[in-house]
């Protein structure tokens, strides 16, 4: 599992970068829309069906940059998955130090993905931008004042801004301002996790070949088919590898979010 970090000072060079595109392009709009600012930057993109080759690439040739966006599953831009792949592309784009590696001769283009288990730094960056641009940090850190963090918060911003529960918790992670940890499973095996500074733990529990832990929601999912529509309450020697034989019995919430066609879930954690 790669995990790509990026630096707090690339995150913030990375935001204010986005927010700069994000408010200059669509100041005036509640959703942000990642084809007005490629029609504003003069930035040319084509829609279609491209099947499983990718959800969006980027391409130079002859002097010039084109964008692609895969709507196989709709024919229009404007669903979150689509909107997350257009605003990833736009990070390729205008991210300087990513554009002049597109422009290096021989460099082939690059579809991606969205399944956030990247395999550079410059996916991982792309997908950090997508996710800031869609999400502004002055309008997001506006809607968090003196909000306690609870699954509902993120529920609330996923559907105020119009993208996906796990778009929200990077954009949340990258925010900083709750201690939180997100790690996605996949056919029992962790795919991915992502948490903030500040959280007390940062190596999960795993077995031999990485599957979940078994005394955890997600966990019981894989098991049993066990699953929870509430936030339920775990422990940390249920989740993470403890230095300190004290911090054992530290409660933590658990949220999951389940997807059935990956089998796949998305495990939120936050101390109680």
């Amino acid at each position: 599992m790669n995990n790509y970090e990026i630096s707090r000072t690339r995150m913030e060079e990375i935001s204010d970068m986005a927010e700069y595109f994000a408010e200059s392009c669509c100041r005036s709009s509640a959703v942000i829309l990642p084809q007005d600012i490629a029609g504003t930057i003069g930035l040319k993109y084509s829609t279609g069906n491209y099947k499983e080759s990718f959800d969006g690439l980027t391409r130079y040739r002859n002097r010039r940059f084109h964008v692609f966006i895969n709507t196989r599953q709709s024919d229009h831009l404007f669903i979150n998955r689509v909107r997350f792949s257009f605003a990833h592309e736009l990070g390729h784009y205008t991210m300087p130090w990513h554009r002049q590696v597109l422009m290096q001769p021989g460099v082939k283009p690059h579809g991606s993905k969205l399944d956030y288990c990247f395999d550079s730094s410059a996916e991982r960056e792309a997908e950090y931008y997508a996710a800031c641009l869609l999400m502004p940090e002055k309008r997001m850190r506006r809607d968090i004042a003196n909000r306690r963090f609870s699954f509902v918060l993120v529920d609330e911003l996923s559907k105020k801004y119009q993208v996906s529960i796990t778009s929200t918790l990077i954009r949340l992670i990258g925010l900083n301002v709750y201690p939180l940890m997100v790690v996605c499973t996949r056919n029992n095996k962790i795919a991915w996790q992502r948490c903030t500074t500040d959280f007390p733990f940062y190596s999960v529990l795993r077995g031999l070949t990485s599957e979940v832990p078994v005394n955890t929601c997600a966990g019981e999912y894989f098991d049993d088919g066990r699953k929870y529509d509430s936030t339920q309450e775990v422990y940390a020697d249920d989740w993470f590898l403890l230095r300190n034989p004290s911090d054992r019995r530290r409660k933590f919430s658990e949220h999951c979010v389940y997807y059935e066609p990956l089998k796949q879930v998305i495990s939120v954690l936050w101390e109680r």
